[in-house]
């Protein structure tokens, strides 16, 4: 008789928990859409400080290469040498800035599929994990954690963006003022 007695209350208890209003994570919802906001405005500061370089470099080179006759003096030449390194730092920035595009994809990825098992109001992912509170603040903490990573990412490139440019820039004027003393070959 104890035992069904017991019974009964585990099982009601069970009843009541199975039967109650679905759990409500709007607040976490909320902070992932933060996330997303906060994530939007920052692609917008690494697009808007691209590094186009290159092109010019690759210009200012072959023009100087096609046109220049005579012997070179040793500080042109080692200033050529790291005027077309430049190339070669543009170039990694470019692919560290699409790398950083990628992690983003794959962040929002992640959001958008948490806020979205949340906003469903599923009782357990999809590893059967129940979704309480604790499950939900664990998972967007990480996702904090991860998005803060990623904004530490852009300030590291946007600080070696401005650094490259910077050296490229102060080496980029001597290099015009060379280049305006060589004559253009004429082709015939």
């Amino acid at each position: 008789m104890k035992h069904i007695a017991i019974l009964f209350i585990a099982t009601s208890i069970l009843l009541l928990n199975a039967c109650s209003k679905p759990r409500n994570f709007d607040v976490e919802i909320h902070a992932i859409d933060s996330l997303h906001i906060a994530m939007d405005k920052t692609i917008l500061v690494l697009d808007s400080g691209s590094l186009q370089i290159t092109d010019s470099i690759t210009c200012q080179l072959k023009f100087i290469q096609s046109n220049y006759k005579g012997i070179m003096q040793q500080p042109m030449a080692e200033a050529l040498l790291r005027f077309g390194d430049f190339r070669k730092k543009a170039a990694r920035l470019e692919q560290w800035k699409d790398s950083l595009h990628y992690r983003k994809d794959q962040l929002e990825n992640e959001l958008y599929a948490f806020r979205n098992t949340l906003a469903d109001r599923a009782t357990h992912d999809r590893l059967n994990r129940e979704i309480n509170e604790t499950y939900a603040d664990t998972i967007l903490q990480n996702l904090i954690g991860k998005q803060q990573q990623w904004h530490t990412k852009i300030n590291e490139w946007l600080q070696q963006r401005q650094a490259v440019y910077n050296h490229w820039n102060a080496l980029n004027d001597t290099i015009l003022t060379w280049r305006l003393r060589v004559p253009k070959q004429i082709t015939s």
